[in-house]
């Protein structure tokens, strides 16, 4: 009841302040009449080219350049509280993505993740290297459900796609500067232009970042934890030396030395004074290892965009990319000195896809081939003090190609069909070198090393089917069967040559409907769904740095999920939307509880996907003297998420709500604009999820409040 009755209020009170803020600000300075209604939002999400998004039959939530200055978005985590049904958490350096319910705590070289990031058409495959900051991104577009036929590879639950933008023959410049409280200091410039009119253009986008520790360590002389220190860059240069041809040379840079807070705040009492004096305040923690972690990630890419006729387009996309992660964390989360895990991980990849796309006659279509090889050096430690340390250094080799092709063909003006597949085969091969360490004599233990090779293949038919219905003007129907797919893999910290899992697959049966209403001044945006998830990989914290994946169970997930946006009056913005998610193992009759003992999960609840969430948020831009003002809220609330197959214990985070809010003002000439925002307002604390160690349910803690005041400068 108090929860409802506080929603109910916050509800008011956005509602309140776009209410109060229209009429004050129409007292400031006149109106003029706006008739426009909410705008087209351009996508690329169906690899065929732009469409409107209202025009797209796929569960799509995007954002522009604009939504994402006002909201102050940096990275994927700032997606989570504006798209229905994302969750975004991390192991420590290694995020983990879930979208309705579909992701994976197996982040680790040997598994993959099962929702996926991609950026300018680029697959990133390590988890480790999706909290790179939002640089000179025109728009980000966040695909629900598998999408197993175009982005093939472990887009299981979806994917997110960030478009950066393209220089061309206006110059442009932008710089902002940041500053808050932990003492946030921020700084970001973009420059774009013609070099030579009509032949060649470029761009540079750079970035630096810091800010101290959101959790203060209360063990003495070892420092606060999670601090950012992040510097980064990105360069494009696009070539159309004849009409039908664009060549797009891109290279991006990110280094980051932070301390990351991993599974560092212990939910129970311990042997530890320090611990047990904070437990239960998610401001403080007692470490007695402060946790850092090193990462250094870059990549190229080359596009080639030919226009063989006007109905026909070659497209090829080749890119290399590296990410290099050194990271050591307190893996007991006491200011005892009882564990530490060093974490070592230097990855490359290649990539190559071409494309062919066509329209004729109604028809629609695209063709295609990929090719993906990675490599993965691994080396993880965990030292138990004073007795052991346990040392793992496989080497992982991933090669996968893909044909596919999907068309749509419009039957009638209101009636189009879709039909798409996809053949994928993957070959992984895993070489461990494993050995155990007395830390008292220096010797390896009895039976160490351990090495052995192992190797597995994995293909998978991936179809997609899809039906269209326009009844008039502003309305979309469809209903879609798509399956996805996850590939096989290894466990890093396995000693057992037989070790392995199988891949995981998904079929998805999905209706939709886009809605555009009163001269498009309202957007209704509705999907329900339905999953068969088969072979789920489920990991497992056996002992201390050792975990164990299998393909435990089966699952059912069931959702709902609606979006809103109303344009009720000049530069007035109302929106909101609400997801509900029933996601269940179906037949889990073996799952590891503490202690190793195993119980049976079935009908429990997947970890990450909580029944109800929903965000709501107002936005008013109205006249000020010569200028322009702008306050935004918004409000997110989940309801209650368990972290284990146990959906029991400390393993869980009660339902709770986050307020975001901003407030600025543009000067005229539109090029100048100041900004007072704050996350978490209300200083909520919470957790993204849990492990359990040697001393107990540990916790990664969500971000506290932060207040901060960005200065823009635009030409």
């Amino acid at each position: 009841m108090r929860a409802a009755l506080r929603t109910l209020l916050i509800t008011t009170a956005l509602v309140t302040t776009a209410g109060a803020a229209t009429s004050a600000f129409a007292q400031a300075a006149p109106v003029a009449d706006d008739s426009g209604g909410l705008g087209d939002i351009i996508v690329t999400a169906t690899k065929t080219g732009a469409t409107k998004l209202q025009d797209t039959p796929l569960a799509v939530t995007a954002f522009n350049s604009a939504t994402i200055g006002q909201t102050g978005i940096k990275d994927i985590r700032d997606l989570a509280s504006l798209t229905p049904n994302l969750l975004v958490t991390q192991n420590s350096s290694f995020s983990q993505v879930y979208i309705r319910g579909i992701g994976s705590n197996n982040v680790f070289g040997g598994s993959d993740p099962s929702s996926t990031m991609h950026v300018d058409g680029v697959y990133f495959a390590r988890p480790a290297s999706y909290l790179g900051n939002f640089l000179d991104v025109e728009r980000i577009e966040v695909l629900r459900g598998p999408q197993g036929t175009l982005y093939g590879r472990n887009s299981v639950g979806g994917t997110i796609n960030v478009i950066s933008r393209k220089p061309d023959n206006s110059f442009a410049a932008k710089a902002q500067v940041t500053v808050g409280d932990y003492d946030l200091v921020r700084g970001e410039a973009y420059v774009s232009g013609p070099i030579i009119e009509d032949k060649l253009a470029a761009s540079l986008s750079v970035l630096r970042s810091k800010h101290s520790g959101y959790l203060k360590n209360v063990a003495p002389g070892v420092g606060d934890v999670d601090s950012e220190d992040v510097e980064g860059a990105r360069a494009q240069l696009r070539y159309t030396p004849i009409g039908p041809l664009e060549i797009i040379l891109r290279g991006d840079y990110n280094h980051s030395d932070d301390s990351i807070s991993g599974y560092v705040k212990l939910l129970q009492t311990t042997a530890d004074p320090y611990a047990n004096s904070v437990l239960g305040d998610f401001h403080k923690i007692a470490l007695n290892i402060r946790p850092n972690a090193n990462r250094r990630q870059w990549g190229t890419a080359g596009e080639v965009n030919y226009d063989l006729s006007s109905a026909l387009q070659l497209k090829s996309l080749t890119s290399y990319r590296e990410s290099r992660l050194i990271q050591v964390g307190d893996t007991d989360g006491t200011a005892i000195n009882t564990r530490r895990t060093d974490q070592f991980e230097d990855q490359h990849q290649f990539s190559q896809e071409f494309n062919l796309t066509g329209h004729a006659d109604g028809l629609t279509y695209i063709a295609g081939l990929y090719y993906f090889k990675e490599t993965i050096n691994v080396a993880t430690a965990v030292t138990t003090f004073p007795t052991t340390k346990a040392a793992y250094y496989p080497i992982i080799n991933t090669n996968a190609w893909a044909g596919f092709g999907q068309a749509t063909y419009a039957i009638t003006d209101q009636i189009s069909v879709t039909g798409g597949l996809r053949y994928t085969r993957e070959h992984k091969t895993f070489d461990q070198d494993a050995v155990t360490t007395s830390l008292v004599t220096g010797l390896p233990a009895a039976g160490y090393p351990i090495i052995y090779h192992s190797s597995g293949v994995y293909t998978a038919w991936t179809p997609k089917f899809d039906v269209e219905f326009r009844p008039t003007h502003g309305i979309l129907l469809y209903a879609s069967a798509t399956k996805g797919f996850k590939s096989g893999g290894f466990n890093l910290t396995s000693a057992n040559p037989a070790q392995g899992f199988e891949p995981e697959s998904l079929w998805s049966y999905e209706g939709g409907a886009k809605i555009d209403l009163i001269d498009d001044r309202l957007r209704l945006n509705g999907t329900v769904f339905h999953y068969n998830y088969k072979n789920l990989q489920v990991q497992s914290f056996l002992t201390p740095g050792v975990i164990d994946i299998t393909n435990a169970s089966d699952a059912t997930v069931n959702g709902v999920e609606i979006e809103a946006v109303a344009k009720p009056a000049s530069g007035v913005r109302l929106g909101a939307n609400l997801a509900y998610l029933d996601a269940k193992y179906k037949n889990y009759t073996k799952a590891l509880g503490p202690g190793n003992v195993p119980f049976d999960a079935s009908g429990n609840r997947l970890n990450l996907s909580p029944k109800w969430a929903y965000t709501l948020y107002a936005e008013v831009e109205r006249p000020i003297g010569t200028g322009k003002g702008l306050i935004r809220g918004e409000f997110s609330h989940r309801t209650r998420q368990y972290f284990t197959a146990a959906n029991a214990g400390l393993d869980t985070q009660a339902a709770y709500g986050l307020i975001n809010a901003t407030i600025g003002y543009t000067f005229a000439g539109d090029h100048i604009q100041l900004l007072v925002f704050s996350r978490n307002l209300g200083d909520t604390q919470y957790i993204t999820s849990t492990a359990t160690f040697g001393a107990g349910v540990a916790g990664r803690v969500g971000e506290p409040r932060t207040i901060g005041v960005r200065a823009i400068f635009k030409y």
